[in-house]
């Protein structure tokens, strides 16, 4: 970024992206009451469909009360949806954790199509919280509320498993029942039962992960008569994000990719590589795409695509372009998350642990862009990097630790990290303390 003129343009177009830079729920400004008929007559919809529909939901075999009066009505960046407290029979859990410490709520998540049908889910929350409220509207379809630690399953109509979480503070650390160091199926199926008491009164809910090797950590997407739709991405632990990224780099997939790509680089341009998710646990790589000397292109079709792997040939750090583009890629597929980079013998990674934070950052800090330079930082956010840069020092790291600093005091909601000489990546995260004579000290904050 040294020498970086001044561009007279700041556009950064997130390209075919598809849905809104906002997480947009309802418009604050619109009339209360307008609102609230809104929703009255969108529960009512859904409560019609549902009741003509006649669903073979196992959850439902244990519901006492469908509580239609509590209803959550929310609008967002993948339409309306409608969730349904359940109010389950007395001292119903399911084994999504064995401690008996863990309670069971249940609400009904409905996801209506351009034809006036729905897809149907049962969400199922896990906790400790005894205090943990159903029908609090501030968790929902598009917000988990940052006190919920615990478990999130999700089962369709069909009475799959389709996804099992864990948060903690409202985020997610892991997929439930994978390993989080090997990122390998922990087992080929993960059975859970339902049960009243003592008693098991239902046939296992059976997950079967079609995503075996565990780096999709939203559910997977719904289709119907609208185009593929996915759930909200959640918000990732950074730390977690950081161990799954190990587990990531230790596949062959990983380390064929990355030993394509530095064979190739001695032509000295850019490749890249997109790495996808395989049966078995096992990774795919797509084909090599060729750049030039500053940039090349990512292919954002390869079946699971979650990653891209690409080279600097010389051997600077991550770069503002990298950044957003990392953002762009998570906006078209949430469940491209990770990009890596090469260079100057080290390995980086950019991870998305926010993607409406990101989305925001994006937004309110869009790329400059010129014909013959990549896009670069804004010079608001260019200044703040200038500000601390001295302070770390010119080494790739240092220069990224900068960036990292500055990314999250703006709440960008983007994880960066480095790999050590085991293999681990680590999370880059720097602490700014202002002493009492008004100078400034940094240092480097550990994962536990």
């Amino acid at each position: 970024m040294d020498g970086k003129l001044k561009k007279a343009a700041s556009i950064f177009i997130l390209i075919s992206v598809g849905v809104f830079l906002s997480r947009c729920q309802q418009d604050e400004n619109e009339a209360p009451g307008i609102q609230k008929k809104e929703q009255n007559k969108a529960v009512t919809a859904a409560k019609k469909w549902f009741e003509n529909s006649r669903l073979q939901l196992e959850a439902l075999a244990f519901t006492e009360t469908i509580d239609w009066n509590n209803a959550i009505v929310t609008n967002g960046e993948m339409g309306r949806t409608i969730e349904v407290p359940l109010m389950l029979k007395p001292n119903t859990n399911t084994n999504v954790v064995t401690d008996e410490d863990y309670k069971t709520h249940m609400r009904l998540l409905f996801v209506p199509d351009i034809a006036g049908q729905y897809k149907v889910y049962d969400i199922v929350y896990t906790t400790k919280d005894y205090a943990f409220d159903n029908t609090n509207r501030e968790q929902n379809f598009y917000h988990i509320d940052p006190r919920y630690s615990g478990y999130i399953t999700i089962q369709d109509s069909q009475n799959k498993i389709i996804y099992s979480g864990e948060f903690v503070n409202g985020m997610v650390t892991a997929l439930h029942n994978l390993s989080r160091e090997s990122n390998e199926t922990s087992r080929t199926y993960c059975r859970y039962w339902v049960y009243v008491g003592s008693s098991v009164n239902c046939s296992s809910w059976v997950w079967e992960p079609d995503y075996g090797s565990g780096y999709n950590w939203g559910p997977p997407g719904m289709s119907g008569a609208v185009p593929r739709t996915y759930f909200p991405s959640f918000k990732l632990d950074p730390c977690g994000a950081a161990k799954t990224t190990t587990g990531i780099s230790a596949k062959a997939g990983y380390l064929n990719a990355k030993s394509d790509i530095m064979q190739a680089s001695t032509d000295g341009k850019e490749h890249s590589i997109t790495l996808g998710n395989g049966a078995g646990g096992a990774l795919t790589q797509a084909p090599m795409n060729n750049g030039g000397t500053n940039g090349v292109k990512v292919n954002q079709n390869w079946p699971g695509a979650f990653a891209v792997m690409h080279n600097h040939p010389n051997n600077t750090p991550l770069s503002s372009g990298d950044i957003y583009t990392a953002v762009t890629l998570n906006t078209k597929n949430s469940n491209f998350t990770t990009s890596f980079i090469l260079t100057g013998g080290e390995t980086y990674a950019i991870v998305i642990t926010n993607l409406t934070a990101a989305k925001a950052f994006v937004a309110a800090y869009p790329a400059d862009i010129s014909p013959i330079y990549p896009p670069e930082f804004p010079q608001i956010i260019f200044d703040q990097i200038q500000d601390v840069k001295t302070k770390f020092g010119e080494s790739n790291e240092a220069r990224t630790m900068v960036i990292a600093l500055v990314l999250d005091n703006n709440n960008a909601g983007i994880t960066l990290m480095k790999q050590d000489s085991s293999g681990k990546f680590n999370r880059i995260k720097i602490q700014q303390t202002t002493n009492s004579d008004g100078s400034k000290t940094f240092s480097a904050v550990p994962c536990n």
